[in-house]
């Protein structure tokens, strides 16, 4: 008992002592941090923990709602017309579109669907990149529409959140215009996952 006693006294220790030791090596740096910035990265890091998957710790997703009577080609096609007029009411411009194949087989063939659609703001991604180069990894934002094997479609897109929270405090312009772009974003996603225009 003793051993065992003295052993949670030696863990207990060595925790306080890194967690000092941590707060000064770390802790200017930390207080420079968005507000929301560690809030984001615990999020991120618990669906992590949860899943095992970092993708599901980065990533948005919607299950498509396809009314009864729709096929699921019919209910792309609006999704896309949808996610296209959404786009256009945020100032989003849709700047690439593919459809991949899985399986060996695109969609129209009888494979499951897979399809990418780009979108930007070239006025908005020219201050970003203005502010800091490596902004160039989140352009152009994209959506995924993947058919899963059970026959349901989910609607995908990066979070955001990092984007605009994860490092130092935005400008205040800069902030406004990443806000701007993620609610389009997920204003694109979920009405076309929904299939709802406005």
């Amino acid at each position: 008992m003793k051993l065992i006693k003295g052993l949670l006294t030696l863990i207990g220790f060595i925790v306080v002592v890194l967690g000092i030791v941590g707060a000064v090596l770390f802790g200017s740096k930390i207080a420079k941090l968005d507000s929301q910035a560690l809030p984001e990265y615990m999020k991120m890091f618990d669906k992590v923990l949860t899943t095992g998957d970092p993708a599901k710790g980065m990533v948005h997703r919607v299950k498509m709602n396809i009314p009864e009577g729709m096929s699921k080609e019919e209910a792309f096609e609006n999704a896309i017309e949808i996610m296209d007029e959404v786009a256009e009411e945020y100032g989003l411009a849709m700047v690439d579109s593919k459809t991949m194949p899985r399986g060996g087989k695109l969609f129209k063939d009888g494979g499951l669907l897979t399809h990418i659609r780009s979108y930007c703001s070239p006025h908005i991604a020219d201050k970003f990149l203005a502010h800091s180069g490596e902004f160039i990894g989140f352009m152009p934002c994209r959506i995924g529409i993947v058919e899963e094997p059970n026959g349901d479609i989910y609607v995908y897109t990066m979070g955001l959140e990092l984007m605009i929270h994860g490092g130092h405090t935005l400008p205040n312009e800069l902030l406004q215009l990443a806000n701007e772009v993620r609610d389009g974003m997920y204003a694109i996603m979920n009405k076309g996952a929904a299939l709802e225009e406005e």
